[in-house]
């Protein structure tokens, strides 16, 4: 049996060099599609058609798409913020949000649309702050989410409003400046049957539609800026009225769930700092002043319920890090988990 005659170390060499020129490593090669999505004016153009979903399902095809679509991590936080709102805060309110059986009854009309559907509005929309999807107004959290409407049978009848506290599932009244009397309320105001505007976290907020308990109504300016760290969030009824009132229950209890308590050492241990200072939040500055999507807020909601340490308000069995219930301690300290302050109690 002969012997091969062994290649010669040039031919060997330039084999090498053709295996080593995969169709990715070459240019010429590469998708002319993916090609000019690596210009970010052409990319930033397709994007704006584009909903968060299917920038991400386009991303995935292949690895060039990635790296075209996201060259830096800079970059998806750039391009979602400039897409359009996917309409995801409205779908998350239909799952929650119940109208009353008066809606269909007094003919009432119902203005819950995304701003990427309205064509009628200019919806104001901006990058969530925690996500950094483009949300719209719409779509974002509300203190009180005004979006139903009972047109005015006459001409000196006033429009009646109602809508939904946060995720709360009870249709609401909701209260004009002009059901008060209060004039030069030119905002409030229909034209041609039909609303101009939402008037979210405005108003008067009167009791749930078919709720049967009595309650003052509150204006919900002062429901928003109650200091939530000097106290427990109060209405201005009166002591007969029942506490905390269907106005304000869906408020107290997102306002009482992010409490914890901890015995003194504990909190000297755990949470007690140079910089530790006295909680004053608010339901504004916590939900409005961020424009945060629903679907983060769910997110920031369920952390806060399933915080592992210290006592929940009016849950003796949970207890601190130490293991102890912190009530058997003389001094309790609470602590706010919206801003890691104390509340004073």
């Amino acid at each position: 049996m002969k012997r091969k005659r062994p290649d010669s170390p040039v031919a060997a060499t330039h084999s090498k060099r053709q295996s080593n020129q995969s169709p990715q490593s070459n240019p010429n090669n590469t998708c002319r599609f993916i090609r000019s999505i690596t210009q970010y004016g052409i990319l930033k153009s397709i994007a704006s058609h584009l909903f968060p979903k299917d920038l991400h399902a386009l991303a995935a095809s292949s690895r060039a798409a990635y790296r075209a679509v996201f060259p830096r991590k800079e970059s998806r936080k750039s391009l979602l913020s400039q897409m359009s709102c996917d309409g995801t805060g409205i779908r998350i309110r239909n799952c929650y949000h119940r109208k009353s059986k008066f809606f269909a009854k007094y003919n009432c009309q119902e203005f819950a649309v995304c701003a990427t559907q309205d064509k009628d509005r200019i919806v104001e929309c901006s990058p969530c702050a925690s996500c950094g999807l483009n949300t719209c107004n719409e779509c974002r959290v509300h203190c009180v989410y005004q979006s139903i409407y009972q047109p005015a049978e006459e001409d000196d009848e006033l429009a009646d409003y109602s809508g939904f506290t946060l995720l709360n599932g009870s249709e609401m009244r909701i209260l004009s400046p002009e059901h008060l009397g209060i004039d030069g309320t030119e905002s409030w105001k229909w034209k041609l049957g039909v609303p101009t505007q939402s008037h979210h976290d405005q108003g008067i907020l009167d009791i749930p539609l078919e709720c049967d308990r009595y309650a003052e109504a509150e204006p919900v300016e002062g429901i928003l800026d109650a200091d939530l760290g000097s106290n427990q969030l109060k209405g201005t009824g009166s002591s007969d009225s029942p506490h905390p009132s269907p106005i304000i229950q869906a408020f107290w209890n997102i306002t009482e769930e992010r409490k914890r308590m901890f015995c003194k050492q504990c909190f000297d241990s755990t949470w007690r700092t140079a910089s530790t200072e006295q909680c004053h939040c608010t339901l504004r500055k916590r939900f409005l002043d961020r424009w945060l999507c629903l679907k983060c807020y769910e997110r920031e909601n369920k952390l806060i319920n399933e915080y592992p340490h210290g006592a929940k308000v009016g849950m003796h069995p949970s207890s601190c890090p130490c293991g102890k219930p912190p009530f058997a301690n003389a001094t309790v300290h609470t602590v706010c988990l919206w801003c890691k302050g104390e509340i004073s109690t």
